[in-house]
């Protein structure tokens, strides 16, 4: 009898575990859980200000961000505003739009091989000065990215804005929370650390500085905005410093310094919040090595390597000399490209290997005016395509035949192209401009139309019989296709905005 008791036990225990692990699985399959209905172009909506500049959020609920995956923001820092160090729950990649500065990525475990000294005359000798690790240089253009949990820093030493477009890959294998876009801030003033009659001073000095700034910013970004509520910024890690829920006697011993040193870096001892970008006031002594042409040439040399083919044996880089930044706007660097129409270029695992490693990758396209891309579709990733100039018609067809969008896209705007879902483009009479971020390390496009396109690839018998053309007609077809990537909008065009006839490039 206890014999069967103890057998009936084990199996309604089974039971229980299966089911809740079928349970699991037909939930994380379900069918409806993320269906494209309907893709908007959008400008940011939420910002948090700060002393230094403000960060505007694209809204991190928004149905096209959770099932894409990833979520994206724009940091604006004034010149001298500094983005205090900090880490996050998954990998960031970021486009500078604007600007110049430097940046600085901690990994743990790598040395310090950025060092100063100075030379002392009583001595005869020399004394330390300060020791860090490496130390980059970025400016408009670049594309740079930061690996997950490496705390990063960024400085604006230029004498205009940096505008920062920034995806962080919240769907990442490594990000093992939620789907949120976290960051965990080791500098700055901790909420929980200010004293509630200090509530006052901080409400008018962040109204003041909305005023000030939000009047700069919108000027030239443009959108309606509103301040993220504190109960949005504590939940994304925007509200203080983590090292504030530390006791400060444990981060005095920990850090073997005094107490007000202490409670200076918990955040005690500040009157103001100052928010997550500071203004510098005074000079920053940075070991930065000066660029040269020399260095160029060298990347360019690199990049050469990197192309000519070959697989990777694991050595070429390692974490502590991995090259994280690449400028993608250089015309030479174009993967395809035409004067007429314009050009697109890539930045994936075999130009930048450290994608390999965040399982990212990232492309730029210039459209000159009423010149098109051909209608493609991204084979293995979503992709978040930001507007850094100009306007397009933009169309995206779902596997249903529907059109999912169709809208003239602006400066400042942002949309997902789902994986597998059509994509065409026409730029406008200003042009149009844009960056793209994949959501694979190696993101590979097929066309509807051209010389390498999937048209192109039918035999003529089976083109004629899938649409009902005679096999002249068909192979005609096939021998108009002269085009790799772009098109020429004709006369007759509803978004031609001048007449013309059509043409392929």
């Amino acid at each position: 009898m206890a014999r069967s008791s103890a057998f009936l036990s084990l199996s309604l225990t089974f039971l229980v575990l299966f089911n809740g692990c079928f349970a699991r699985q037909s939930y994380q399959q379900s069918p409806n859980e993320c269906q494209f209905r309907q893709i908007n172009a959008f400008e940011p909506t939420l910002r948090i200000q700060a002393e230094g500049g403000v960060t505007e959020f694209w809204d991190p609920y928004n149905q096209q961000f959770q099932c894409g995956g990833a979520h994206l923001y724009r940091h604006i820092i004034q010149p001298r505003g500094l983005l205090l160090p900090s880490y996050t729950n998954a990998p960031l990649v970021a486009y500078v739009q604007q600007g110049q500065g430097e940046f600085g990525i901690v990994v743990p475990g790598c040395a310090e091989t950025y060092q100063s000294f100075q030379q002392s005359e009583q001595q005869g000798g020399s004394s330390f000065l300060d020791r860090h690790q490496k130390i980059g240089s970025y400016k408009q253009g670049d594309i740079i990215v930061f690996p997950e949990s490496a705390v990063h820093w960024l400085f604006n030493s230029g004498n205009e804005q940096t505008v920062l477009i920034v995806l962080q890959d919240t769907s990442n294998d490594a990000n093992q929370l939620d789907a949120n876009p976290l960051r965990f801030f080791l500098a700055g003033n901790s909420q929980q650390s200010q004293g509630s009659s200090q509530q006052g001073q901080r409400e008018q000095g962040r109204k003041q500085g909305q005023r000030e700034q939000g009047q700069r910013e919108q000027g030239q970004h443009g959108g309606k905005q509103e301040l993220m509520t504190e109960r949005l910024r504590e939940q994304l890690g925007y509200n203080g410093n983590i090292l504030a829920g530390f006791d400060v006697q444990i981060v005095k011993d920990a850090l073997n310094t005094d107490m007000e040193t202490a409670q200076k870096i918990v955040g005690e001892r500040s009157q103001e919040d100052r928010g997550h970008i500071i203004t510098v006031d005074r000079d920053l002594q940075l070991i930065v090595p000066s660029s040269s042409s020399s260095s160029s040439r060298s990347e360019e040399q690199h990049q050469t390597r990197k192309q000519g083919g070959g697989s990777s044996n694991g050595l070429e880089e390692t974490l502590c000399t991995a090259r994280v930044r690449q400028n993608i706007d250089n015309p030479r660097r174009a993967d395809i490209y035409d004067p007429q129409a314009g050009r697109f270029t890539t930045l994936n695992s075999l130009t930048l290997p450290i994608f390999g490693q965040v399982r990212l990758s990232a492309a730029r396209g210039i459209l000159n005016r009423n010149w098109g891309v051909v209608p493609k579709w991204c084979m293995n990733a979503h992709s978040f395509i930001y507007v850094t100039k100009g306007s397009a018609q933009v169309q995206i067809v779902n596997h249903e035949g529907e059109t999912i969008l169709d809208q003239q896209v602006q400066e400042g705007q942002l949309f997902l192209v789902p994986q597998n879902f059509a994509v065409v483009k026409q730029a406008g009479d200003q042009g149009f401009e844009w960056v793209e971020f994949n959501t694979n390390e190696n993101a590979m496009f097929n066309t509807l139309s051209g010389r390498t396109s999937t048209l192109a690839g039918l035999p003529a018998d089976i083109i004629a019989a899938s649409y009902d053309l005679s096999s002249s007609k068909a192979q005609s077809l096939k021998q108009n296709m002269n085009s790799v990537w772009f098109y020429q909008a004709s006369s007759s065009s509803p978004w031609s905005s001048s007449s013309g006839r059509s043409a392929f490039i």
